[in-house]
């Protein structure tokens, strides 16, 4: 009786390891790409980077003065952009007076400054906006 429970237990442990080992895929991200991340971001020697996938992509989730940030680069360890969040203050006049006229009453929840391998920034902005429309019986719009 002592051995079928010991059999059982073992067996069991056994099965438990192997269907961990294969949910745990292992991504090998190539030395190019870490030397890459290296040398634009020196303090990824001491921080560390979360990898993933993105596309054929490696993309690298690290810490930049405290914000999160990303690094994507290709399989060569070419840059192909940075994304850096930032607080929606920073945002120039203009894109808060465009996000203003478009979207009246607009709540910016996320800002990321996105620059290119060729160094042009663009803006990505997550926001909020509510819209109140009051409508008749038959479904128009009441103007």
């Amino acid at each position: 009786m002592y051995r079928k429970i010991c059999l059982v237990l073992v067996l069991g442990i056994l099965m438990s390891i192997d269907i961990y080992a294969q949910n745990s895929e292992t991504l090998v991200v190539p030395e190019a790409v870490k030397n890459s991340m290296l040398m634009r971001f020196p303090q990824t020697q001491k921080v560390p980077v979360t990898w993933s996938k993105d596309g054929a992509n490696f993309k690298g989730s690290l810490v930049v003065m405290e914000k999160p940030a990303f690094a994507i680069f290709d399989v060569t360890g070419k840059i192909i952009r940075v994304e850096r969040t930032m607080h929606y203050s920073f945002l120039s006049k203009k894109i808060v007076s465009q996000l203003n006229s478009q979207y009246p009453g607009n709540e910016i929840l996320d800002v990321y400054e996105v620059t290119d391998a060729a160094g042009l920034k663009t803006y990505k902005t997550t926001f909020k906006y509510t819209k109140s429309e009051v409508f008749k019986e038959d479904g128009s719009i009441v103007k």
